[in-house]
């Protein structure tokens, strides 16, 4: 990344918080970094929690502690995997350890167990690409029988057409590029929004240092609209710099780099409610349904860590 990295300030965000609390529906405690580095996370969400904010968060599961998630009171977790083997896994989650991260997730699961006053959400995410396209089924039967509540099918996003060749599956239901485009060397979306974006109406992201920007495609910190930390939420929602840009989009949104590969999916979730059986979920602009494989396979996570030998 362009900009500077680092973890976010306890007291900086609680006194964020406080101020945007009264206004705010949805925390979603992430965003281009390990939630879970930061030995202060668990208290951060359960500050947020006892303010009445919905909080979702989403992670590559090898830093997790499964007690301190329970204690946090999030509402939604969401573990997301690069495969069904060591080998696929660490391509995307480089250094990761996959075994490491399936027993964080057992854990997890024995641990709200033993807490039934826990509401946490439970989801097991699997980023599909080239390598390990074909352990989709394994991964959809494996998340229903260690029973997590969603498995969430995702479509890969890659930056150029020579990232494409390399990461994107053969299996082009798992694609949101334009197929004969890419042929011909360019990358672009199947569907290119006409000045139109629901997301700017209901959300802006917030890095670590308070520096606002418009949304989760600008990971690089190119259009920042104000700092949270030092100005009122509502006068940045509201600014100059918000609206200019909220004017492109609705104007000449074709011209905004951020919006030139974007996937598009959907709108925010601003209402959560609770599932009652397992489901799958596809984060994705091709509708086509994914069963989950009835037969078993081999579960290789079910030891504590300690059985392991980690």
């Amino acid at each position: 990344m362009e900009r500077a990295t680092g973890l976010l300030d306890f007291d900086r965000y609680r006194q964020f918080i406080d101020r945007v609390a009264p206004t705010t529906s949805v925390l979603m405690f992430y965003f281009m970094g390990e939630p879970f580095l930061n030995k202060r996370a668990y208290e951060m969400i359960r500050y947020a929690r006892q303010k009445n904010i919905h909080v979702e968060t989403c992670t590559n599961g090898d830093f997790v502690d499964a007690k301190g998630i329970v204690y946090s009171d999030v509402n939604d977790i969401s573990f997301q995997i690069g495969g069904m083997t060591q080998a696929t896994h660490e391509v995307y989650r480089v250094r990761g350890k996959l075994d490491r991260v399936q027993t964080n997730i057992i854990e997890l699961l024995e641990e709200r167990q033993r807490n039934p006053r826990s509401s946490v959400k439970i989801n097991v995410g699997f980023v599909v690409m080239k390598h390990n396209e074909h352990e989709v089924p394994e991964f959809l039967r494996w998340a229903k029988e260690i029973g997590v509540d969603c498995a969430n099918v995702i479509d890969p996003c890659v930056r150029s057409v020579s990232e494409g060749e390399l990461l994107l599956p053969s299996d082009k239901r798992y694609w949101f590029y334009n197929e004969e485009a890419f042929a011909c060397g360019v990358l672009k979306p199947k569907y290119l929004p006409d000045n139109e974006c629901t997301w700017i109406w209901n959300s802006l992201v917030v890095n670590w240092d308070g520096s606002v920007v418009p949304c989760c495609r600008d990971p690089n910190g190119r259009h920042v609209l104000g700092n949270a930390f030092e100005t009122p939420l509502s006068h940045i929602w509201n600014g100059d710099d918000m609206q200019t840009f909220r004017r492109r989009v609705v104007t000449e949104q074709g011209k905004l780099d951020i919006c030139r590969l974007c996937s598009g999916y959907g709108v925010p979730q601003l209402i959560h409610p609770q599932q009652v059986d397992f489901e799958i979920k596809r984060l994705t602009l091709d509708e086509s349904k994914l069963d989950v494989p009835m037969d078993p396979i081999p579960m290789r996570c079910h030891q504590s860590t300690k059985n392991q030998g980690n």
